[in-house]
């Protein structure tokens, strides 16, 4: 497994207790507070991985059908948990 993006980007999700937690991504999904939306909010890289190794990772993207290239989740917290999340430049 081999890193696409280069050095993945520094997040502080603050939960909402006020506990806050340092996570490492290329990509967010499911921050928006839509009713339908994600449950979830998160976190993923963009790896190359050998398409036969793919099932032991969560794959949450792809490139094309049967591509090395995909984004696997790093981190997931319950939506309703997070109270923010913001980038560390």
């Amino acid at each position: 497994m081999e890193l696409v993006a280069g050095p993945p980007s520094h997040w502080v999700v603050t939960l909402t207790g006020g506990c806050q937690v340092d996570v490492w991504a290329d990509a967010v999904t499911g921050l928006t507070e839509k009713t339908a939306g994600p449950e979830h909010v998160v976190f993923g890289v963009l790896v190359d991985v050998d398409v036969d190794l793919q099932d032991q990772f969560e794959v949450t993207a792809r490139v094309p059908a049967r591509s090395r290239r995909v984004e696997v989740a790093v981190a997931r917290f319950p939506r309703d948990c997070v109270q923010g999340v913001e980038t560390v430049a």
